[in-house]
């Protein structure tokens, strides 16, 4: 993931999310050149594992949690202090901080040309998992949609929409690429330029910032 946020970061689109976002519907546009690799494209799943993923990087990078876990990958143990299980559905990734847990559910939505709309009958289950579960310190909604719906929304809910999303800086994105301080890590290698096109991006990027 760091290497194809950082790959977006060089293209320089308009709006780095959105540019996240693109890079997401091509994958999945593009003609398939098999029945499996056309049922994977059908599979909404792996359309939102990719946004998944994505969305562990920004609440461990920007956000900054100390721990940020996809429900596959948390220790037993902090299942079992949260009486979760591990097949639960709803919950899509777990974060901590200072001891403190946050149930995140991670919903992405195809583009389209109106406003997309997250609805509370598309959040209930979270909800309802997150109520006999826990404790937690916040219930965290992770979407690219334009807003969600709720029925009642409380001090422990945390929203983050596509709006909030497109606000993420380029030092923060960066962060994500796990890029600190301007330094490019030579190790990434970006397969789509030349590495003559690559100096003269970073050329161009470091006479902006100094």
């Amino acid at each position: 993931m760091e290497e194809e946020l950082y790959n977006i970061f060089l293209s320089n689109p308009s709006n780095l999310f959105d540019g996240f976002i693109e890079e997401c519907q091509k994958t999945f546009d593009k003609p398939a050149h098999s029945m499996i690799e056309l049922r994977n494209r059908a599979n909404k799943k792996l359309k939102g594992d990719k946004f998944e993923v994505f969305c562990v990087h920004y609440m461990y990078e920007i956000y900054e949690l100390d721990n940020v876990w996809r429900l596959e990958d948390v220790p037993d143990e902090i299942l079992l202090e949260l009486s979760m299980k591990r097949r639960d559905m709803g919950i899509d990734i777990i974060g901590e901080k200072n001891g403190k847990y946050y149930a995140i559910q991670c919903k992405y939505k195809k583009y389209r040309e109106r406003k997309n709309v997250l609805t509370w009958k598309e959040l209930s289950t979270f909800y309802a998992l997150c109520l006999k579960t826990g404790p937690w310190e916040k219930y965290v909604v992770m979407t690219n949609c334009d807003f969600t719906r709720q029925a009642v929304k409380t001090e422990k809910d945390l929203i983050i929409c596509k709006k909030k999303f497109q606000s993420i800086t380029k030092d923060e994105w960066l962060k994500m690429c796990k890029i600190q301080s301007h330094k490019i890590e030579s190790n990434i290698i970006i397969p789509t330029k030349t590495e003559e096109e690559i100096r003269k991006i970073r050329a161009n990027y470091f006479k902006k910032i100094i």
